[in-house]
């Protein structure tokens, strides 16, 4: 009864604030769903084809932060994958069985919808549903899909500061999607053409660095043997010596970072409960940004020390 009450309040007071497109789907999940815990496939099956739209949403959303490698490869290929469910007319999304079985905890649907609504309440300023409609349909989405892929492609390269232009490309589109705003959509496609030469930019002075960057290694490398050999120090000792301190400063980054994961999971637990809630928080802040600031200097430090021993033994 109380994850029917919940529902029930969200889906009352939603509609005072909140009549944009996107809001008004919300809320819908809201006054449907009731004391029972959906399923995924149900839920997205309710969603029908803005389930599409809100997948693609939720997934881009965490490849705004600009990090290369693992990080943007999964969400890049999650996102190439929804892209090509869009491609070959996908009315709703296509999940395995498994995954569609799985249920949906009353508490986190409330979470997400009462998230979504205050984020459709900044989102929404500037829609309006069925504007150049002819954008969002069926044929218009399969067409689309193309340039969503790529940005998508995009999002997966390991291109440093280029995982941003595509996905607000990726969320203008979910938007205009889920709004049923073509102005959105046509939107996006200006901001993946914007995207594409962002993108040939940075990979033209990604080589221009990363070619200075060599030659000037190679400088350094020559200069740092010929300085050791001149004092009559042998460059396997020195590189000896570099391999044990990058294994030590290596396993002393891994037991920070670490240590940085469990504070940010189980951290409250290790202050006293009886202390200020305010400063509580700004004490676990302090020790998080210090565990993060310890990590970050180990793992500089490490790197430093494994690229002397590649210039000492002359690998660089």
């Amino acid at each position: 009864m109380n994850g029917a009450a919940s529902n029930d309040e969200v889906a009352s007071s939603g509609p005072r604030r909140h009549n944009g497109p996107i809001s008004r789907r919300l809320l819908a999940i809201a006054r449907t769903v009731r004391s029972e815990e959906p399923s995924v496939g149900e839920l997205f099956d309710r969603l029908e084809s803005e389930g599409l739209g809100l997948t693609l949403l939720l997934l881009t959303i965490p490849a705004l932060i600009p990090l290369p490698g693992p990080f943007g490869m999964v969400f890049g290929t999650f996102v190439a994958l929804v892209a090509l469910q869009i491609l070959f007319g996908a009315e709703r999304l296509w999940l395995p069985e498994a995954v569609r079985r799985r249920p949906v905890p009353q508490r986190l649907l409330r979470k997400v919808i009462r998230a979504g609504l205050d984020w459709a309440g900044y989102a929404e300023r500037g829609l309006r549903e069925d504007r150049l409609v002819w954008l969002t349909g069926r044929t218009a989405r399969m067409l689309l899909a193309l340039p969503l892929l790529l940005m998508a492609i995009t999002i997966i390269l390991p291109i440093p500061m280029g995982n941003v232009m595509p996905a607000l490309a990726l969320i203008a589109a979910a938007i205009g999607f889920m709004a049923g705003d073509g102005l959105a959509v046509l939107l996006s496609i200006l901001i993946a053409a914007a995207a594409v030469v962002w993108t040939a930019v940075l990979l033209y002075t990604g080589a221009a660095a990363a070619d200075y960057a060599a030659t000037l290694l190679a400088r350094l490398a020559v200069e740092l043997r010929a300085m050791l050999e001149s004092v009559g120090v042998d460059l396997g000792f020195a590189a000896g010596v570099s391999t044990v301190f990058a294994i030590a400063t290596g396993a002393i980054a891994l037991a920070f970072w670490l240590q940085t994961f469990r504070h940010r999971r189980h951290g409250r637990g290790s202050f006293n409960a009886l202390q200020d809630p305010r400063e509580r928080s700004r004490a676990m802040a302090s020790r998080g940004r210090g565990l993060v600031m310890a990590a970050s200097l180990a793992t500089a430090a490490a790197a430093i020390l494994v690229a002397t021993r590649l210039m000492l033994t002359g690998w660089i």
